[in-house]
């Protein structure tokens, strides 16, 4: 159990003057993120930030807008079955499930453009 304890010491000993060095100014696409030595590469790697950025919040608006799509068809449905195609409260739900299916589109759309640009955007910063 000592020798376990005094390699794993030793080793953490070793290894932690090697990541110190190792953290300079690359981040994760591998270029220099120093805006005044290499104003491409910053802009290049804030550039994909954004995209992910944009991907994330446009795929969760995505996921909410399908939810509330199913809602929406589910009581339209139910609507529909209750008090049958020509009442108001059926062409009102029906209306909302439209409504929502063409926000879940748009959304869905958004997400594919962002993930498109995400994608163009790291083969540009890898370069």
């Amino acid at each position: 159990m000592s020798k376990k304890i005094t390699t794993l010491v030793l080793m953490a000993a070793l290894a932690s003057p090697g990541i110190r060095c190792w953290a300079d100014n690359v981040n994760a696409t591998g270029n220099d993120n120093d805006p005044l030595k290499h104003p491409v590469n910053a802009l290049t790697n804030h550039e994909v930030k954004e995209d992910m950025k944009d991907s994330q919040e446009n795929s969760q608006k995505a996921a909410e807008a399908k939810a509330a799509y199913k809602q929406a068809k589910i009581d339209y449905e139910k609507s529909l079955k209750d008090n049958g195609a020509t009442s108001d409260v059926t062409v009102a739900a029906k209306k909302r499930m439209h409504d929502a299916h063409a926000e879940w589109r748009k959304y869905s759309k958004r997400t594919v453009e962002a993930n498109q640009d995400l994608k163009k955007d790291e083969i540009k910063a890898h370069q």
